[in-house]
């Protein structure tokens, strides 16, 4: 399985690289995609980032994790309606979707969160439409094929537990340890 994180201007800096950092740590492919238009995507930090591909060029096999990064730039992903719709069509075929600080937003505002346990940035709750709402001191939650964490903060958590989820526990305990994330 490959990851496709995707960025938009304004994203979390930390929020999409630490989780990307430790994908490829773990040798699993995660592919940068910019959904702007522009190769280059600056985040809500002022950090620019060269995306691997741009989406609308991007060819999908079917069986990636789709991973949202927070931050203010969360709101463009309304605009970009090939991305819903990706959304929309991954959670049909039960495939893994994560989401960090305000992006699990869109998933509640698409209905993909509907009967399930999932956690946003504190102050974006309401918008985890049809979600069990989970709080401190989790840091990250997995409610089927859906995984989401609280923020910046719990990047690295949430990196790990989709190594976890992909590779398995040994390898993110390696990683962990490795890291010094101990």
């Amino acid at each position: 399985m490959k990851v496709c994180a995707f960025l938009t201007d304004g994203f979390e800096t930390v929020e999409a690289l630490a989780v990307v950092d430790i994908l490829r740590r773990a040798d699993i492919k995660t592919d940068v995609i910019s959904i702007t238009g522009d190769i280059n995507v600056k985040s809500a930090q002022g950090v620019i980032v060269q995306a691997d591909e741009l989406l609308d060029e991007y060819v999908f096999e079917g069986d990636e994790l789709l991973f949202l990064p927070g931050g203010p730039g969360h709101k463009s992903y309304y605009d970009c309606k090939d991305l819903l719709e990706l959304l929309k069509e991954y959670n049909k075929k039960n495939n893994r979707i994560a989401a960090i600080c305000a992006a699990p937003s869109v998933l509640g505002n698409l209905g993909l969160l509907d009967g399930k346990k999932a956690m946003a940035f504190p102050g974006f709750e309401d918008q985890l439409n049809g979600a069990t709402v989970v709080t401190a001191p989790e840091r990250v939650v997995t409610d089927g094929n859906i995984t989401t964490s609280r923020g910046m903060g719990t990047s690295i958590d949430l990196g790990l537990e989709l190594v976890r989820l992909i590779k398995g526990e040994e390898l993110a305990e390696k990683l962990k340890a490795s890291t010094q994330y101990i």
